[in-house]
Order: structure tokens, then sequence, then C-alpha cells
């Protein structure tokens, strides 16, 4: 027996691998690993998002080459800031480059939501508005309906893991709280402290929560056929093991 026995998750990580880290394996069942490569982004800023960018196939590329049994591209600007569409367009590029299966994290993400039936939603982003905005124009181009957006305006990178754990908390219910009838809420980056906080959101404003490492831990279980009955993290992990 060896690490990662039942399954390797790949995660093109945009930047340092810590936040991320921990919460994946706060949620992943026994023999279930992460492996990783990082594209270094410490700037949250359009021209660090391009290099990276420039670079995540290769990434993708390196994590099937170690075994990794699905690949995950993380980072959401990197994909939104290329508009509509841009995420079909690497994930069938990574799907021909390593044969197999692939998504993006915003992919994870819009794919829970729907799994969940949330169609109109709120956003609580650490990001700046301007990058939210985009974040918004690109969820909406993909059939939601993004009724709030709340964010915090981080621009460095490592500021977010100086946020103390309860932040997310607090910014999914102001997000919740500003408009009528969110069925759910996205909370995107993985840098950030929000597995912890996704049960007590849906407890107490009845809306769906999904977050990035969350939405990944849930397709990289689904896509290596792992069903195991996953609490604590949300209703979209719950639904692991009802799925087909």
């Amino acid at each position: 027996m060896y690490y990662g026995w039942r399954g390797k998750i790949g995660h093109v990580c945009p930047a340092i691998y810590d936040t991320g880290a921990y919460e994946f394996e706060k949620i992943l069942p026994e023999g279930v690993i992460t492996v990783t490569v990082t594209l270094n982004v410490q700037q949250l800023v359009v021209s660090e998002f391009e290099r990276a960018a420039a670079i995540m196939i290769e990434g993708a590329k390196k994590l099937a080459d170690e075994d990794a049994g699905v690949v995950i591209t993380g980072g959401d600007p990197l994909i939104t800031m290329q508009g509509v569409g841009a995420d079909k367009k690497v994930i069938a590029e990574i799907r021909k480059l390593t044969g197999k299966p692939a998504s993006t994290s915003i992919t994870t993400a819009m794919d829970g939501l729907r799994a969940v039936g949330a169609k109109r939603i709120a956003i609580a982003s650490p990001y700046t508005e301007e990058r939210n905005l985009v974040t918004k124009k690109f969820l909406e181009g993909n059939g939601f309906e993004v009724a709030a957006v709340k964010s915090l305006g981080i621009t460095k990178n490592v500021d977010l893991t100086r946020l103390p754990f309860h932040t997310s908390y607090q910014l999914a219910l102001e997000a919740f709280r500003a408009a009528e009838g969110i069925q759910g809420i996205y909370l995107p980056c993985a840098r950030w402290a929000v597995v912890g906080n996704l049960r007590p959101i849906e407890e107490d404003t009845g809306a769906c929560a999904v977050s990035s490492i969350q939405s990944m831990a849930w397709f990289g279980l689904k896509s290596l056929g792992i069903r195991e009955k996953i609490t604590g993290y949300g209703k979209l992990l719950e639904s692991l093991s009802l799925s087909s």
C-alpha cells in the first residue's frame, strides 16, 4: 500500500500551496491525495495571470506524468479573464494531451452549483471588485443569475492567508442578505479559509455553499469513481455518495 492508493487528484495550483493543501486534507477520504504543481502567482494582477495561464497546460502534463488520475487547473482569474468558453478550451486541451478527466476550478464550481440546483447565486470573494465583475460576467455567460457580489479587495496573494477564519462566513452572509431568492453562494479562491465554514453558511442561510477546494474535491472524487459519503463540508460533497 502507498499514499494515494485509491487515487490521486492532480491540481495545477496558481499560487503557493498552503491553505488549499490543508483544506483538501480535511475533505479527502483515506487513500486519496493531491499531487500539485504551482504557477507561483503572488500578485493578483493581470500580468501575473497571463504569465501563469501560458504555462498552465505544461503543469497539467506534468501531473499526468506523475500518475494523477484526474487533472484540475485552479485559479479562476486565469480562466475568466479569457472570456466565456475559455474553460472548455483548456479542458479539451488537457484531455487531449493527457487522456485524463480534466476540469478547471471555475468549471467544477459551476458544475457543483448546477448539481445542487442553484441558478440564482451570490458571490463572496476576497478578490477586488474588478476581478469579481469579470467572474460575474463569466458566470452569467454560463447561464447563472448573479444577484449579489461582495468583495474584500485583496491584491497580494499572501494576504489571503492572513484573513481570520470567520471572514469567509461573514462575507457569505453579507452576500446572501444583499438580494432576495439566493439559492447558492459561490466562494472562489483556494487560499483563504473556507471549507470549515461551508456547513455553518448553509445552516444559517438555507442556500447551498460552493467553494473552489470543495468543488474540486467533489469533481476529483467523482472522476476517480469514489463515492464515499463526506459530511461537514456542504451539501455538494454530501451528494457524492448519491451520485451515479
